[in-house]
């Protein structure tokens, strides 16, 4: 008999932060124990071999012979190649060494502590993948003005955005907190997206939140607060260089338009505006930074998350509360309207999620989850009337507001020219309230009585969303704010203006209302999804790995009490492997959809991988400097159903009204009804197939120290819907023609990431990572109109490629004005220092009907890149990360003398003038536009390169936290956006739709922020 050795210790890692979950085995056996939440184990020994193994996802595996030992412990050290061994796919997970699909993941712990402060996941991912493209229209708390494409676009139906799974179920990710999500996938190729058929055309987005782990209560404390300020805003001239500006272009337009010299301002008027006498004159010749007046200097934002985690034999758990709380940049409170109320723009977001698994049986497990959100938004007045104010009011339009609170206002009341002021502060408000709740219930059952590596899952989900709106309404009468405005027309004399009194009594403002709360027509919403699979895992005689899925899912979605959409899959893969070195997958999803007509509601979508791992064969066993080798290729066909209308497959009817009897009597129609075709049915519609292939390599040197990937990618769309909007059909139709199915578009493009990493003796640890993706598509067929130009047509050129015409150089002369091209509209009115155009078509004059050709690239951008690099020594990790996109444009007008008012701007300087020949822009016109040619004056390169994140962390030792009572506490801190290399004059990457007017009223700024916080295991 040999007395048994019992070993204990604690596992930890870089600063001392300990380990749960560890695997601590005795070699050579299965004698084994895990870490629990502080990182202790205990394990007794059997006879035998004395060193045990410590292993972790994420760590290097440690080995160390215990022998007369009883007290070990560890620190562990991070394997930087390896954080993703573990990979999510759809329906499922694969080590990574076995992927041979195109796949992006990173952890949710480290995403979070890169973005921290960035409110939405959407934009936290913008530079963090590659293959993944997101842009930014504006930074409006709580709304989602975000657009993901994955490797590029390929059908102009559905803004090609990608599916999105929480949890394996299709949800919305705007509104999820960043401390509950576990792991972030991005699937890319059609080997990885096949399982998901008819919407996965367009790639896949996984989310996976966090479970919890066997141990005691973990509970963490999570909270930080974030300061943001606006990014880059379009500069103004003030008022005098402003009039300066506006004198020079009167007298370059007087030739043409006589009128022009009424508006013309002696220097003596403009310098009023720049040094008034007096109080009286400031008021009179005001001189607004609408931008200082309607801005903040800073807003600050709060974000507080208290999560629990753990578990024992029968359960594990994990529970968290969150509240996130965004606050306006633009300081609408710091006005009292004298009415009682505020309004601003702000976002409060109470987050809750559960996710349990009971462990009924040895075999058998239930999982519970629980989640969601309650959020409020409030929106005051006009959004694009407050943004106006910067991108196009004047600065002495008017003062915003006077001492003795009477408001200012243009003398011509132009809509334009609305006070910002008012419409921020006393046009009242809407309080929108969101309610979601998610619940998932799945049961596993492990079948290994009737083979090993077999299980059962069924699922039952069901999601539901409402919205109720209140609104505060704050109306004057007669269709005027309820406010008293101080008007100075042109020949600076005052009036007060006001909405008229009641009963022929002088205005007093009358009491805004507050409206009762209702729940929004079509904001209920529910997702019902249940599903069953098998799964089954094994490996043969130690070299055959065999996995199997086969799963039937049904889904029903439901809009308040429109008809539901339901849509059904049938999903297969099998996966095989052999000895580590060669790789097979085959996958596919037969799908339903009630979108389409009989014969077109079913179809398969296929895909099949292959890969091969050179480094594990035999003949690389003494190369030893090269560790990963490998090689892996995909082929498949996806689908997608997100163009077209529902039912549209089928005729529509409209029945109603009649014909009069007699025209001269409009009240007698004839009792026979009217019936019309409203639709034409199309009985073939069906949805857009692609077909994508992707050929790949990976590599790691000198114990993956330094690592690559080199993806090539492709991607043929057929069939891709054509609205019936956009039809080639001559008006003799004489119906609106049926949408079909004809379009064709290619894909083309590659991936790469290098990556470096290296730990010094002392512990200090460098790293690097740079991904590059290049992804253009090209239209092949739009139905366009066989006569038509070629350079008219949509084929040949990218999804939503812009025209402009072709600028020659600027007719600096007159020699060179009597030589240019002519123009079919404003011939008469051509002068120097604007733009001759070519005649493209070559029959004698300018027309843009024919002459304009394409010109840049669309506004999603062809190319984008991230870097990072970073250090972690001693609980100290800095990470520095910039972004940058090229191959995109994007249109903004500037609204210089919009309505003649003296609105210049910075980014319009240096245009061509005798004294400045050299000059690439054009003078803006003041009052005539006629044969002012400058054709590209709203095309912007859109290229730029941001210094996207740098942050900063300490995790403080584990003595020092032992005696404060702590298990970890960590210190972050960190800047998101910090500084923008671009020719665009705002921070905007695209014109949003969700804001009327944006492309040159501008929208809510994007921020820049500096972020600070603490992280709590108690």
């Amino acid at each position: 008999m040999h007395a048994q050795e019992k070993i204990s210790g604690t596992v930890t890692g870089p600063g001392g932060i300990p380990i749960p979950g560890v695997n601590v085995v005795q070699k050579a056996t299965n004698n084994g124990a895990v870490t629990d939440f502080d990182g202790n184990y205990t394990i007794t020994l059997r006879a035998g071999d004395k060193t045990l193994s410590f292993s972790y996802i994420g760590y290097v595996t440690k080995e160390i012979d215990v022998s007369g030992k009883s007290q070990v412990n560890v620190e562990l050290v991070e394997d930087v190649q390896s954080l993703s061994e573990v990979v999510v796919i759809g329906y499922g997970a694969q080590k990574k060494e076995s992927v041979v699909g195109a796949i992006g993941q990173i952890k949710g712990e480290d995403l979070q502590e890169l973005t921290m402060g960035i409110t939405n996941v959407q934009e936290a991912l913008q530079g963090q993948l590659p293959g993944v493209t997101t842009i930014q229209a504006s930074g409006v708390p709580g709304r989602d003005d975000v657009q993901i494409f994955i490797r590029g676009q390929a059908s102009w139906n559905g803004s090609g955005q990608p599916l999105i799974l929480v949890d394996g179920v299709e949800r919305s990710i705007t509104n999820i907190d960043f401390n509950d999500i576990e792991n972030l996938s991005v699937l890319k190729d059609a080997s990885a997206t096949a399982v998901f058929g008819v919407q996965g055309a367009n790639g896949v987005i996984l989310i996976t939140t966090k479970r919890g782990q066997k141990g005691k209560a973990q509970l963490s404390l999570q909270a930080n607060t974030t300061f943001k300020f606006v990014s880059k805003l379009p500069e103004k001239l003030d008022t005098y260089d402003a009039i300066l500006e506006a004198n020079s272009s009167i007298m370059r337009e007087l030739a043409q338009f006589e009128d022009s010299w009424n508006r013309i301002r002696p220097l003596a008027i403009a310098d009023r505006y720049r040094n008034p006498a007096n109080e009286q004159e400031r008021l009179i010749y005001p001189n607004v930074n609408w931008r200082d007046v309607l801005l903040k200097d800073f807003a600050q934002d709060y974000r507080v998350n208290l999560s629990v985690r753990g578990g024992n034999n029968k359960s594990k758990y994990f529970a968290s509360l969150a509240y996130q709380k965004e606050t306006d940049i633009f300081d609408g409170k710091s006005f009292d309207n004298g009415k009682g109320y505020e309004s601003e723009f702000s976002y409060d977001r109470f987050n809750f999620r559960s996710n349990i698994d009971f462990d009924l049986t040895n075999t058998t497990e239930l999982s519970v989850n629980l989640g969601g959100f309650y959020a409020i938004q409030v929106t005051p007045g006009n959004l694009n009337l407050v943004t106006n104010a910067i991108y196009e009011l004047a600065p002495n339009a008017y003062n915003p507001i006077f001492p003795d609170g009477f408001y200012g206002r243009d003398n011509g009341d132009v809509f334009a020219n609305t006070n910002p002021l008012v419409t921020l502060t006393n046009t009242g408000y809407t309080t929108d309230r969101n309610f979601t709740i998610n619940s998932d219930f799945i049961l596993k059952q492990n079948l290994d009585f009737i083979t090993k590596g077999l299980k059962l899952q069924a699922r039952f989900s069901l999601d539901n969303y409402s919205s109720s709106r209140q609104q505060l309404s704050d109306p004057g009468g007669g269709g005027q704010e309820n406010v008293f405005y101080r008007v100075y027309n042109e020949f600076f004399e005052e009036r007060i203006e006001s909405p008229d009194g009641v009963n022929d009594f002088a205005f007093r403002p009358t009491p805004w209302t507050l409206g009762a709360e209702s729940i929004q027509n079509g904001s209920i919403r529910s997702n019902l999804l249940y599903d069953f699979s098998l799964n089954y895992a094994n490996t043969f005689a130690e070299k055959h790995s065999v996995t199997g899925l086969a799963l039937v899912r049904r889904q029903e979605r439901g809009v308040a009490n429109d008809f539901s959409i339901f849509r059904e899959d049938w999903v297969g893969r099998v996966t095989y492997d052999y000895d580590k070195r060669y790789f097979l997958d085959i996958s596919g999803a037969y799908n339903g959809s009630e979108k389409y007509g009989p014969g077109y509601r079913f179809d398969l979508f296929p895909a099949a991988a292959a890969g091969w791992t050179v480094s594990n064969e035999s003949f690389m066993s003494n190369v030893d400097w090269v560790n990963l080798l490998k090689f892996r290729g995909s082929y498949g066909k996806i689908g997608d159903d997100q163009g077209g209308n529902r039912f549209e497959y089928q005729p529509i009817w409209n029945i109603g009204g009649g014909a009069f009897i007699n025209p001269n009597n409009s009240g007698e129609r004839s009792g026979y009804v009217f019936y019309s075709e409203g639709n034409v049915g199309n009985a073939d519609l069906r949805w857009e197939t692609a077909i994508k292939y992707n050929i790949g390599a990976e590599i790691g040197l000198f114990k993956n120290a330094i690592s690559a990937e080199l993806d090539f990618f492709g991607e043929d769309r057929s069939d891709i819907l054509i609205p019936s909007t956009q039809r080639a059909v001559p008006d003799w139709f004489g119906a609106s023609p049926p949408a079909f199915n004809r379009g064709k578009v290619e894909v083309r493009g590659f991936e790469i990431v290098l990556s470096a990493n290296h730990t010094f003796g002392n512990g200090l640890n460098i790293f690097g990572n740079f991904n590059y993706t290049q992804a253009k598509d090209l239209v092949i067929d739009r139905e366009d109109p066989e006569l038509r130009p070629f350079y008219q047509k949509a084929a040949g050129y990218p999804i939503g490629q812009p025209r402009s015409a072709i600028p020659a150089g600027i007719n600096g002369s007159l020699d060179d004005l009597y030589s240019s091209t002519p123009l079919v509209n404003g011939q008469d009115f051509i002068r120097t220092g604007y733009y001759n155009l070519v005649d493209f078509d070559g029959d004698g004059v300018y027309n843009g009907a024919f002459d304009n050709v394409p010109f840049g690239y669309p506004v999603r951008p062809q190319r984008t890149w991230g870097a990072t690099v970073g250090a972690r020594y001693k609980g100290w990790n800095l990470s520095v990360q910039f972004y940058g996109t090229q191959n995109v444009n994007r249109s903004y007008a500037s609204r210089t003398f919009s309505n003649q008012i003296d609105t210049f701007f910075t980014h319009e300087l240096g245009y061509w003038t005798v004294d400045n020949p050299s000059g690439t822009r054009t003078q803006p016109t003041y009052s005539f536009t006629q044969g002012a040619t400058d054709p590209r004056s709203n095309f912007w390169d859109g290229s730029l390169t941001r210094l996207r994140t740098v942050a900063l962390s300490y995790k403080v030792p584990k003595e020092t936290c032992e005696k404060l009572g702590l298990k970890a506490l960590t210190f972050l801190a960190n800047g998101n956006n910090l500084f923008l290399w671009t020719d665009l004059p705002d921070d905007r990457e695209f014109n949003g739709s969700l804001t009327a007017d944006s492309s040159f009223r501008g929208d809510y700024p994007n921020l820049a922020r500096f972020n600070f916080g603490f992280n709590i295991d108690f």
